[in-house]
Formats: structure tokens, C-alpha cells, sequence
């Protein structure tokens, strides 16, 4: 199917359609949901979705989608998120990127399913190293004449043939990319499926800016234009700017709980993350002390070091000055009550790192913490020893990370429970240059019978001397080490 008998793909680079692709049955099962957004989608770009064969691809799109994003090591990228992802985009061309930008996970998903390897075939070359590593990197022979089609997405990616792709250099948004146009290649023409791996490679997160070569959009944009040329593409240099524009939307939308004003709803979606990237968590009763506390370290070190204007894309004047400002100040602020929040958390799961390795080594959360709340059982939890938070912290906490900290985040989820009562109640002690002190002080993870010994003393002694008491009570099997080992250390201390 021509360009040219469906007019611009693109459209006027001074118009960008506004289509409301929002009002889908939210009751309806996903898969139903992929496809009516796809049938608008190709709609709008002039595709009959109810001729020849074009219902049934439909069909194997969305159920490819579906499945790729249902396995049991998604939680927060699963498939409601690229709905929560398109909710407000506008443009058929976006939406379906949008659709597609998460398809692979690969490190995540514990490598390719299947069907995406048949849909990767010639794509990616894996490499066993003698020490167990995989090096993955596109084929040397991808790109080739005869796939003209995967030649323009390597180019749009600034990769060639035999590059080696990791997760932080855009594995899985090339990989997805590479899905999309090969699955949408039946019905859209050249132009329109180098728009959408544009819109996927924008996905890739937190990169920064170079100061010779600009922005991620500004050098996307140059590739796009080299591409245009190298493949003789129908795009004028008004339509690149539109792609790389739509794009920007795209990025946004996919970091947007960062720029939400809701802290709750930021912390719900960063928790979420917490089982995708530790596979230990994924089993709701049988994690250990140090799985969790690797778990909220290496998060907490995250908050730390990602920065506040890496993390929305604007291209010019998309979005708005005022908007890219308004995000920007919302992330500094999210991830500030997140590294505090997270940095309370880690404390909390080092007192208990310190307690386990002092009595017997790891062991699972629940020994120390009791189990989780569930259906069948109720069971006495650490807490029940712990005073009742108060309703208004001291002026050495801040606010919002208590009441979260005390009263809960808002949604739960399987491995953990909505609040944190023992890191409200060492919070409430120590604030926040109390708990950022300890953590610079102790490093925390891994801990040793040394930085165990160090924490525990450098708590406040009265928060920690009722914490062992209270565990003693719980955890049966520890309780004698505890009663001779960790009591006497803090009564000394």
C-alpha cells in the first residue's frame, strides 16, 4: 500500500491530529481492547481494519502484545501500562508505538518467548562467554537489502550490524521496535513505520544531554533526517520535526508518574517496580532479609542519582516550556520524598539485616516480621509490639514521607504491606538527616557481624532495645540468639 494513495502519513507538520482514543470499555478484556485501539489506529491512517486479512493480523498483533506483557515477571510493565501510557495521546501513529514500546523485556522476562523469537528471526546475535555472561548484539548480517525495513530502524537506533545492545543502551525498545514495524509492515507504508520506531527509541530512559551533540531528540531527529535521505524516504524536513515531536509525547507519557503531583500514585508505580527488577520478591512468603534490603538498596541508590531534568524529553516547543517545568519540578519533588521513603525502608530492613546476621545469618522477612497478612491465616506481625504511629511526625521528618511511611501507600501489592510501621517508628526517632546519616555512615548492604554490630549501636537506643524485645517475642527460632546476643550489645551500648 502506497504513500501516496493515503495521502501524508505523517500530516502537516503544523497540525497535529487530536483523536480521542480514550473511551475504550475499560470492563473489556485486554486483548478486545488492544484490537479496538488498533482498529482505530489503522483506521485513521486509511487501513480498512474489516478488509481481506486485516482483522485476523489484528487479532495476532494484540494477542502478541498481550501475551508478551502477561508473563508473571511483569508487574508494573504489564499491560494495563500501555494504557495507562496512550490514555492521552492523541495520534494514531504514537498510540500504536505505544502499543508496542514494551513488547520485549528481555532481562526482565529472563530472555525471549517463542513467538518474539520467531518475530526477531535474523535480528539479534546471542553470544555464551566462557564465564557464563550473554553478549547480545544485532546480527552482523541484519539490515541486509532484503530487509530494508530493519535497516531503517538499526539507523533510527544509531546502531549497525554487530553492535552490542544491553538494557541500559536500548535493548528492549530496539527489540521492541523492531516488532512493531515488522508486525505493522502489512499495511503501513515505509514512512509511517520509521515514525513509530522513532517514537519507540525516545522510550529509552534518563539519557543526557551531550553538549556537542544535543539532546536524545535533537540527535534522534538528525538520525531521522539521515534516514530519510539514506532510504529515499517520502518525509519533507517539517514532518521529521512532527515525528520527532509526537515522540517526545510518547517519552513523557511513558515517565509520566514522575511528573505526577500525586505521591502517592508515584511511590504505588515505583513499588511496583520492585519485583521486575528482583526476581526474590516475586515469591510473596519465601524472600529473605537481605533479597528485600539488596532490593530497596539498590532503588534507594537510584533515587540518589537520577536527576531531575534527564527524565522529560521536549522537542521544539513540545511540550511547552511551562509544561517540561511543571513535570520537572514534580519529579524533583517525587524523587526526593521517594529517596527519602525508600532510605527510612532501608534502614528498617538493615535493622533486621543486622539482628539475622547476629543470630544464625538470612533468613525469610517473616521469621523477623511475621507473615504476610493473607485469606487463610492471621498471624501476629512485629507491629502489634510497636506504639501506634502518631498522627503528626516531629519537625525532623518531613510530612508526606510519614504519613506514607504510617498509614500506608495507597495500593497494595503481593510482596509487601501497604504501610511500615517499624520504618515510621525509627523515622519518628531519627528524621531525615538521621536516617541519611546512618546510611552514609553504615554501608548497609552487604552486612557483616561489623556493620551490625555499628548499626545497632548507632540506633536510638530506646527505639532499638523495644524492636529486639518485641522480635524476641516473634521470631521463636531466633529468640534465644537474640536474647544473648543482640540485648546484651544495645544494654552495653
Amino acid at each position: 500500500m502506497s504513500l501516496t494513495k493515503r495521502g501524508s502519513p505523517i500530516g502537516p507538520a503544523t497540525k497535529r491530529p487530536c483523536i480521542d482514543y480514550g473511551k475504550d470499555d475499560e470492563a473489556s478484556p485486554y486483548i478486545s481492547r488492544l484490537v479496538k485501539r488498533m482498529e482505530r489506529c489503522l483506521k485513521e491512517l486509511g487501513v480498512d481494519p474489516l478488509s481481506g486479512d486485516v482483522t485476523t493480523k489484528i487479532e495476532s498483533m494484540s494477542t502478541l502484545i498481550h501475551e508478551s506483557m502477561s508473563i508473571s515477571s511483569r508487574d508494573y510493565h504489564s499491560v494495563q501500562h500501555v494504557f495507562d501510557v496512550s490514555k492521552h495521546l492523541v495520534d494514531p501513529i504514537t498510540i500504536l508505538a505505544a502499543l508496542f514500546h514494551d513488547c520485549v523485556y528481555y532481562n526482565i522476562d529472563g530472555g525471549l518467548s517463542k513467538i518474539q523469537s520467531e518475530k526477531l528471526r535474523g535480528v539479534l546475535l546471542i553470544e555464551k562467554e566462557a564465564n557464563g555472561q550473554t553478549t547480545l548484539r544485532i546480527s552482523p548480517d541484519a539490515g541486509s537489502d532484503e530487509d530494508e525495513v530493519l535497516a531503517i530502524v538499526i539507523d533510527i537506533f544509531g546502531r549497525k550490524p554487530g553492535d552490542e545492545l544491553t538494557p541500559m543502551t536500548g535493548l528492549n525498545e530496539f527489540l521492541s521496535a523492531v516488532i512493531a514495524v515488522r508486525e505493522l509492515a502489512f499495511a503501513l507504508a515505509k514512512e509511517e513505520l520509521a515514525a513509530i520506531a522513532c517514537c519507540i527509541e525516545s522510550t529509552i530512559p534518563f539519557r543526557p544531554t551531550d553538549p556537542l551533540l544535543g539532546s536524545p531528540l535533537d540527535r534522534l531527529y538528525h538520525r531521522m533526517l539521515t534516514t530519510t535521505q539514506k532510504f529515499k524516504l517520502n518525509l519533507t524536513e517539517e514532518q521529521c520535526v512532527l515525528c520527532v515531536q509526537r515522540a517526545a509525547d510518547l517519552a513523557n507519557e511513558d515517565v509520566g508518574n514522575f511528573g505526577s503531583d500525586d505521591q502517592l500514585w508515584f511511590l504505588d508505580n515505583t513499588w511496583s517496580l520492585l519485583p521486575e527488577s528482583n526476581e526474590a520478591l516475586r515469591h510473596q512468603f519465601l524472600y529473605t532479609v537481605k533479597e528485600f534490603q539488596f532490593g530497596l538498596f539498590k532503588m534507594y541508590g537510584f533515587f540518589g542519582f537520577l536527576k531531575p531534568n534527564v527524565i522529560f524529553s521536549q522537542f521544539r516547543g513540545v511540550p511547552s516550556d511551562e509544561e517540561l517545568n511543571r513535570l520537572t519540578l514534580n519529579a524533583k519533588r517525587n524523587l526526593e520524598v521517594g529517596r527519602k521513603y525508600v532510605g527510612a525502608k532501608l534502614l528498617s530492613l538493615s535493622v533486621l539485616a543486622a539482628i539475622a546476621e547476629l543470630t544464625g545469618g538470612d533468613a525469610p522477612v517473616s521469621v523477623f516480621m511475621g507473615d504476610l497478612p493473607s485469606q487463610q491465616q492471621s498471624s501476629n506481625r512485629l507491629e502489634n509490639w510497636l506504639p501506634e504511629p502518631k498522627k503528626e511526625p516531629n519537625e525532623k521528618c518531613d510530612a508526606d514521607v510519614y504519613e506514607i511511611l504510617a498509614f500506608g501507600r495507597r495500593s497494595e501489592c503481593s510482596f509487601d504491606v501497604r504501610h511500615s510501621p517499624l520504618a515510621a517508628y525509627f523515622y519518628s526517632f531519627l528524621g531525615d538527616e538521621g536516617v541519611e546519616r546512618i546510611l552514609q555512615e553504615v554501608a548497609v548492604y552487604p552486612m557483616d557481624l561489623a556493620k551490625a554490630k555499628t548499626l545497632l549501636t548507632n540506633l536510638p537506643k530506646e527505639a532499638a532495645m523495644h524492636v529486639t524485645q518485641s522480635m524476641a517475642k516473634l521470631a521463636m527460632p531466633r529468640r534465644e540468639m537474640i536474647e544473648s546476643q543482640v540485648v546484651p550489645l544495645l544494654t552495653a551500648a
